[in-house]
């Protein structure tokens, strides 16, 4: 089943579905629940037909039958990995595993490139599994031998993977989290009970020495198999179902909400984790999918035998929701993978941010010490890492958070006031006494981050002072350095005074208070739920948080930097400086963090000015999902103020605070230092100095791959001279006006290309600006007349959600051409370096039989935390063993080179063109190995890359490649066809015989 991107990514899989609660009886719904739903947005009569559905019948899916006992062996590094029978590895693939095995066996990380169709991933997951399923051996053997817990070794033959009762490493380990959410009404079916000192010691005799027993027990571990997307996990899943390793390996899959909820109502909710939380919570009428699985599906073991009954061992996503959507009972697969199934899980699935993302993780059942994690497509491990230790605010969320502490604070005092004037009935008095307690206790924490709110908007005030003007549409800025932040941070004469490092009495009053407010209330507290703040204040507080507690550290406070933008709103962009998924629409060689997480995104693209906000028709006046009930709500408020009654920064502009950590190492060393190794793999780590410098940890284990297709299936070829002899430069001397001989010679090149290659061609292109000046020289020039006789031309979207309907276009121009003209053979799409054509699609055979790559992608040198980063690398090149500045950004730009022509050349019988366009990548075909100049693009590309001074010799062998893979094509086509009339033949006389 295919997926689509974006928030109708389930779209038409949801549809098969929503309608089934009209089939079903309503059940009853207490008075004060429907009270509440109807003053919120959520549908409470789908809600109420829910609660008591009953599931229809269905035809029960065919039962999954798994064989495990027919498979080829490999022995290799003292470990027997499983094959399929009959797949023979490769030479890279042996390699990975031999690297592989050897790393885990001795505790050790590894470097791993293998391009694309070499069976990266199969080597990943059939290494890490044969060495688990070794060590799952070794870890009975090792019960049953403890001075401990031998005795109890019998009990656990049927499950050897489960934790046991009583093993220190399933009580003592310090990651094991207490969530303070919902969910947590199941925490005693989820944590194994019981602990080390339940274990009864005899008394000694009095004057004999008796030596204590020893825990000789082996730690549990797992195997975390991060991807940098959901897609991506559903195509891993897919080479694991081929291993026969299925059953054996038990896994499930971390997703959100968003991927997994079923509930119809959620679904058409504006916030499904929201609207999950509130229907689930103590004063909820909770979801019947949820509440299917209590008592018979809260167990691992029962859950898999469940899945096993509807056909269904070896899932992605989109097949075990499928399943429990359809089954009887309908269970809830948010919380079937992500709290029952990672009890007994040895193989856990799931996107980067899970992994790296400390807010994320710290609410997550994500356990890493002793773990062996996979980071596949960790090309971008590096900004993923960066972004995840750096932190995001806009005035707008510093100003709604006030304004939910105020409003809170408000209600406890109206609530306090009234309580007090009916306090006298001997009766009530003590549960009067104890309810008028919480609420002051409650009063007084609100009070606490109220105060911290307003000094954080204050320092926000005073470093806008410094913000200067930074272009011709009004923005401003300014970047601190770390000894700059950390002295606004203690501008004691200003009134600021927010440095405050874990530990200190400060940064634990706040926590508390904090810790008090977002926690979960027992049933008997329901109650004072009403009075808490709304997510984005609990968010906001965390945030603060977390930065305080890294950049407490000494040896972390100098990676962070302070930048402070002011822009006119009437200049609003999709770049958000900073934050999660920055793309600048104008230059993508912008540098940007790519999404590590969803907590800064809120308010990445608000359209408000800060003295405009609508008092009565706020959508987010209401953040807590609660009604205001009374004047005193909004009795403090002044008309000619916002709700908060803060004063804006720049009336009618955007100001934002990012916090930004330079070293990777901070968040990578912060997830990864206890795990037992980590493997970060992709078809293109290339330069690898980067990461071997700049992670925090060592690498000992490196590779790099070769390719697995023929050689003379591939053409790589550099163009520093167009056809008509002048040599091309892309940089912006030379790319600023659209009549320079760079666009001249370019689109040369295209036209050419295009005039002799059917099929699909990609031309990635360094930035939007570079890409409209293009086509504007073509149409001028009438180029493009020329390549629109032949191809269906096409440019990749700024918007994310309109690249589904290009790609449409896009492949239904490869399949059906002449659809589009009787002259069409394919279609041309213009895309950008570090764009959404860039990385994550499959341009397999025709789709993409020539990849031309203009320029070298740098990252911008204007942007501030280009700046910023390259400046803090040369100040800590020495002193860290880091990449210095200028190394670090040359590497950055060939790396997002390697990832563009990766998309050509997908499966060993595939073949294609890579043509590079710029005089200075002369030098990749030469033997450079020091300094900035080494970094290069992949190994596998060198290997074949020719450079060509002389057009015409260029056009010669490139022709001559062309027609002899299109000549093998429709030979093979031609014994293809033959081979199945064979068969059809035979199948024929067969049928006959019998």
């Amino acid at each position: 089943m295919s997926k689509e991107k974006g928030k109708n990514e389930y779209g038409a899989f949801w549809a098969r579905f929503k309608d089934k609660s009209k089939d079903t009886p309503k059940g009853k719904v207490p008075v004060a629940t429907l009270r509440r739903e109807s003053s919120s947005s959520f549908d409470v009569d789908s809600i109420k037909t829910e609660s008591s559905a009953a599931p229809q019948k269905r035809p029960k899916r065919k039962r999954a039958v798994i064989k495990n006992d027919e498979f080829d062996q490999l022995p290799m590094c003292g470990v027997t990995v499983r094959l399929p029978v009959g797949l023979k590895p490769y030479p890279s693939q042996k390699l990975i595993m031999v690297r592989i095995l050897t790393a885990i066996k001795n505790n050790m990380n590894v470097l791993a490139e293998s391009p694309t169709g070499s069976g990266k991933t199969m080597a990943l997951l059939a290494s890490t599994c044969a060495w688990l399923r070794m060590y799952q051996d070794d870890r009975k053997l090792a019960r049953s031998k403890c001075e401990i817990h031998g005795d109890e070794a019998q009990i656990v033959k049927t499950e050897p993977l489960a934790v046991h009762k009583n093993e220190p490493e399933a009580t003592s380990d310090p990651q094991i989290k207490q969530e303070n959410t919902v969910e947590n009404q199941w925490i005693e079916d989820f944590i194994p009970h019981g602990g080390q000192e339940n274990v009864k010691k005899e008394e000694p005799i009095e004057g004999t020495k008796t030596e204590e027993p020893v825990c000789t027990c082996l730690p549990r571990v797992r195997i975390y198999y991060g991807t940098r997307t959901h897609k991506q996990i559903a195509q891993v899943v897919k080479e694991f179902g081929r291993l026969p390793y299925a059953g054996i390996i038990k896994h499930t899959i971390l997703a959100s909400r968003e991927q997994s909820c079923i509930n119809p109502a959620a679904r058409r909710s504006p916030d499904i984790s929201q609207f999950c939380k509130e229907v689930n919570g103590t004063d909820g009428i909770g979801c019947s999918f949820k509440t299917a699985m209590r008592n018979r599906y809260e167990k691992a073991s029962a859950l898999r035998s469940h899945l096993e009954y509807n056909g269904t061992v070896v899932f992605d996503t989109e097949e075990i929701v499928e399943t429990l959507a359809q089954s009887s009972p309908q269970l809830c697969p948010y919380f079937c993978t992500t709290r029952v199934l990672t009890q007994d899980a040895d193989l856990i699935f799931c996107p980067f941010s899970y992994l790296v993302d400390p807010i994320i993780r710290n609410s997550s059942d994500v356990h890493v010490k002793n773990a062996i994690v996979v980071l596949d497509e960790a090309h971008n491990i590096e900004d993923t890492c960066r972004d995840a230790a750096s932190f995001v605010f806009s005035e707008k969320e510093l100003d709604d958070a006030l304004l939910s502490f105020r409003i809170k604070k408000n209600a406890i005092d109206q609530e306090i006031e009234s309580g007090l004037s009916h306090n006298g009935a001997d009766t009530f008095e003590e549960r009067v006494n104890d309810k008028m307690a919480t609420l002051k206790e409650m009063r007084s924490n609100l009070m606490l981050l109220e105060h911290l709110m307003l000094e954080i908007l204050r320092w926000v005030r005073k470093l806008a002072t410094g913000a200067k003007e930074k272009g011709r549409d009004g923005t401003k800025s300014s970047t601190l350095t770390s000894s700059s932040l950390f002295g606004s941070l203690t501008d004691v004469e200003s009134g600021i005074d927010l440095y405050t490092p874990q530990n200190t009495p400060r940064y634990t009053a706040i926590s508390g208070a904090f810790n008090a407010l977002a926690a979960r209330n027992e049933a008997e507290m329901q109650y004072f739920d009403a009075y808490k703040p709304s997510a984005t204040a609990i968010v906001c507080i965390e945030k603060w948080l977390y930065f305080q507690s890294y950049f407490g550290q000494p040896d972390y406070q100098k990676t962070y930097r302070c930048n402070l933008t002011i822009e006119p709103i009437q200049q609003k962009t999709s770049y958000f400086k900073g934050g999660r998924n920055a793309v600048d629409l104008n230059n993508t060689m912008e540098y940007r963090q790519k999404g590590a997480g969803p907590r800064n995104m809120k308010y990445a693209d608000d359209d408000f000015s800060n003295d405009s906000y609508d008092v009565h028709n706020s959508t987010w006046l209401n953040t807590s999902g609660a009604a205001p009930s009374s004047d005193s709500d909004t009795k403090w408020i002044d008309t000619d103020k916002p709700p908060s009654g803060h004063q804006p920064i720049a009336p009618g502009c955007k100001t934002t605070v990012s916090l930004w950590c330079m070293s990777p190492a901070l968040s990578f060393v912060d997830a990864f230092s206890q795990s037992r190794s980590v493997i970060l793999a992709s078809g293109t780590l290339c330069p690898m100095d980067t990461l071997k410098t700049e992670l925090g940890m060592e690498f000992k284990q490196q590779m790099e791959g070769s390719q697995v297709i023929s050689k003379d299936r591939i053409f790589a070829a550099v163009l520093p001279v167009g056809p008509g002899g002048n040599r091309i430069q892309c940089t912006y001397r030379h790319t600023s006006d659209e009549n320079s001989p760079f666009y001249s010679e370019l689109g040369a090149i295209i036209q050419f290309v295009c005039s002799n290659i059917s099929a699909g061609i990609l031309c990635f292109l360094p930035s939007y600006r570079v890409l409209d000046q293009l086509k504007n020289h073509l149409e001028k020039s009438s180029r493009m007349k020329s390549i629109e006789s032949k191809k269906v031309v096409l440019c990749e979207p700024r918007r994310s959600s309109e690249l589904a309907q290009v790609m449409l276009e896009y492949d239904k121009a490869i399949a059906q051409p002449k659809y589009f003209g009787p002259t069409i053979n394919g279609a041309l799409m213009f895309a950008v370096f570090r764009g959404k054509v860039s990385e994550g699609i499959d341009f397999a055979d025709d789709r993409a039989r020539v990849v031309i790559s203009v320029g070298i992608p740098f990252p911008s040198s204007t942007d501030e935390l280009v700046t910023a980063k390259r400046i803090y690398n040369d100040e800590n090149s020495k002193t860290l063993g880091i990449l210095n500045g200028e190394e670090w950004y040359v590497t950055q730009a060939y790396r997002a080179l390697n990832q563009a022509l990766g998309r050509c050349l997908r499966h060993k019988n595939d073949w294609g063109a890579m043509l590079m366009i710029d005089e200075r990548l002369e030098r990749q075909s030469k033997n450079i190995t020091t300094g900035a100049a080494s970094a290069r693009v992949s190994k596998w590309i060198r290997e074949q890359l020719k450079s060509y001074p002389n057009f015409q010799n260029f056009n010669d062998e490139f022709r001559e490649f062309y027609i002899r893979m299109r000549n093998e094509d429709v030979e093979c086509s031609a014994a293809s066809s033959s081979s199945a009339a064979t068969a059809d033949v035979k199948k024929e006389i067969k049928t006959e015989d019998g």
